[in-house]
């Protein structure tokens, strides 16, 4: 079959187009094509025919090939639908073996109505022929958060924002909240929330997220969670070791930290929103990582200092420096096998600091934060690893790591040079001048020990 007679075929089957719509009927979605079916008379040579005359079977995606009807005496017939080209009482308009099968009475062609409905086609066919032809791409990206999906559409579509999410809602079972990101994350609310409105479906923002085999719960409202950040989330806590310790400053409601704690990391994690604290305290319980996980309230300035010399009191204290885990033994097994001890470390490996639109002003939290420790820190390596993620606002990337480490040197207090990056991940894209990144770079011990009494 040629491009433009296959193009054709594709747009036969195409649902009929309404642009004046703005209230979705999905009863005006109806179409009506006359077919030509082959009626398998043994059902058992089904695999054989759709094998052999593959090339005349009609292939439209949602529509099934084969049709099973009952007869007048209520036994039943399987159908194979064909192509629109092949004509039931004409044998040259079909492939040799579908002649040879005719001529073998193994198949019968016949007079076929195709009749599709709304639910035959999918979102993207059914906005396609309802949005005007120069608005431009349909609006298909959405993010998900359990059954909630979050919009974030451009202003030229707003008009029929009811009908996008209308047809959203209908096309995707799993799905039963639809809202709209009203303004940018973080612009009216220190705690990245965002103003949305409810477009279509339930009234309900609480929801449940599975990610990196955990389960989270929230109300997507009202604390900060991006689904798009899973991989990210992972990326980083995989470099966590059982038995370290980390602190996770902006923690929300603990996709890095519960993760974490799951692998037997000592985390201690805080976040400024209390509604983000409430879910992380409910997280902790769900996920059973209490013994691992202790959940904080603080400004993250605060929360950086405290944690340190929190961490080392704790250590120090017999009655909590450590986690003891049973050990599974044999059934009636006497006495039972001795528990693993993990010991908790008096100093942080890690700190995550995931808020990219002003972390870096946390950074001089740091300056002096392990001053009075030295008889601790016995060496660069028990300095922690920060990871701290930022945006760069440029229309190219090549001056990234030049600009954020002069970002961070200014915070720090100390300069910081593109070669004492660790790492520098370029995360996603948020906008067309917008990179997300997050810098890895392992605190100087300059600034860790600073005297800032005279500062």
């Amino acid at each position: 079959m040629s491009n433009s007679s296959s193009g054709e075929m594709s747009r036969l089957f195409l649902p009929p187009i309404n642009r004046a719509m703005r209230k979705l009927d999905p009863s005006f979605f109806q179409k009506t094509i006359p077919l030509t079916a082959a009626h398998v008379l043994d059902g058992r040579n089904i695999p054989k025919v759709t094998k052999e005359c593959a090339k005349d079977l009609l292939r439209v995606p949602r529509l099934r090939s084969v049709i099973t009807q009952k007869d007048d005496a209520g036994e039943e017939r399987r159908l194979l639908l064909m192509k629109p080209e092949v004509k039931h009482d004409d044998l040259s308009t079909v492939q040799p073996k579908t002649r040879e099968f005719v001529e073998q009475k193994i198949i019968e062609l016949e007079p076929y109505t195709l009749h599709m409905k709304y639910e035959n086609w999918n979102y993207e066919e059914i906005m396609s022929a309802i949005l005007p032809e120069d608005l431009g791409e349909i609006p298909c990206g959405f993010t998900q958060a359990g059954h909630l999906a979050h919009l974030n559409l451009r202003e030229h579509t707003l008009p029929y924002k009811h009908l996008i999410a209308t047809v959203l809602l209908d096309k995707n079972p799993n799905i039963s909240t639809v809202v709209n990101k009203i303004e940018d994350v973080g612009t009216g609310s220190v705690y990245r929330t965002f103003p949305m409105e409810l477009l279509a479906g339930e009234d309900n923002t609480n929801v449940e997220v599975r990610e990196s085999g955990c389960v989270f719960r929230f109300d997507f409202a009202k604390v900060y969670w991006n689904s798009r950040l899973g991989n990210e989330h992972e990326r980083i806590f995989k470099q966590f070791k059982p038995g370290e310790a980390v602190a996770d400053v902006m923690a929300g409601v603990g996709p890095f930290a519960i993760p974490a704690a799951k692998q037997r990391v000592f985390v201690y994690a805080n976040d400024l929103n209390p509604e983000s604290y409430k879910s992380l305290v409910d997280n902790i319980k769900i996920n059973k990582v209490s013994q691992f996980l202790t959940p904080h309230n603080l400004d993250g300035a605060n929360f950086i200092r405290e944690s340190i010399r929190a961490l080392l009191s704790r250590s120090r204290n017999t009655s909590t420096n450590k986690v003891s885990i049973p050990t599974p033994g044999r059934r009636g097994q006497k006495p039972p096998p001795p528990p693993t001890v993990i010991p908790m470390p008096p100093t942080f490996s890690h700190f995550v600091m995931n808020l990219p639109a002003s972390a870096t002003t946390f950074l001089g939290a740091f300056r002096g934060a392990y001053r009075g420790l030295e008889d601790v820190i016995t060496g660069q390596e028990m300095l922690p690893m920060i990871h701290v993620y930022t945006f760069h606002k440029a229309p190219v990337t090549e001056n990234a790591a030049g600009d954020i480490c002069a970002d961070i040197s200014r915070h720090l207090g100390h300069e910081m040079r593109e070669g004492d990056l660790v790492n520098l991940e370029n995360v996603r894209l948020v906008a067309p001048s917008k990179t997300y990144y997050c810098v890895s770079f392992r605190l100087p011990a300059s600034v860790a020990f600073e005297d800032t009494q005279g500062t």
